[in-house]
């Protein structure tokens, strides 16, 4: 595997951990739970965000070393 698919599928387990974060607190009815779940689930895509830059940022360095 190389690290431009490592990092695609790293963020796509990012997003679904966001998605499972988003059901956990839809599904909660205590409020304190609600906002852990919510702050768990922004974390997430904070963390995919990341992972989608580096990802750009790899594959242009990529490209311009003509690799891909």
């Amino acid at each position: 595997m190389d690290w431009l698919s490592f990092l695609k599928i790293m963020a796509m387990e990012e997003h679904a951990a966001r998605a499972k974060y988003q059901l956990a607190m839809d599904l909660a009815e205590d409020e304190k739970l609600k906002a852990f779940f919510a702050r768990l689930r922004d974390e997430e895509a904070f963390h995919a965000q990341f992972l989608e830059g580096e990802y750009d940022k790899l594959e242009k360095k990529l490209k311009e070393m003509g690799q891909r």
